[in-house]
């Protein structure tokens, strides 16, 4: 979905269905991979979707429906961190 400049590494995000809490609930975070394509963080909170115009909340809406296509994530995807 994105690419962000984090000093000298490039690192990808999209939005991804989290589960923090063992699956008993579920939410769409920010998403950020390393430059091997593994979940690297994630949003503290889930996101909104937002645009500044209908056309671009609209488009904000479809990224967080691809979402629901992928494979959910938990804390075990990413090694190193706390909730």
């Amino acid at each position: 979905m994105g690419q962000i400049n984090a000093g000298e590494t490039k690192m990808s995000w999209n939005y991804r269905v989290m589960s923090l809490d063992g699956g008993k609930s579920y939410e769409i975070h920010e998403v950020y991979y390393d430059e091997d394509g593994k979940p690297k963080m994630y949003t503290m909170n889930a996101s909104r979707p937002f645009g500044e115009s209908t056309r671009e909340l609209r488009q904000d809406l479809m990224w967080m429906m691809k979402a629901l296509d992928m494979p959910t994530l938990t804390l075990q995807d990413f090694p190193g961190l706390e909730e």
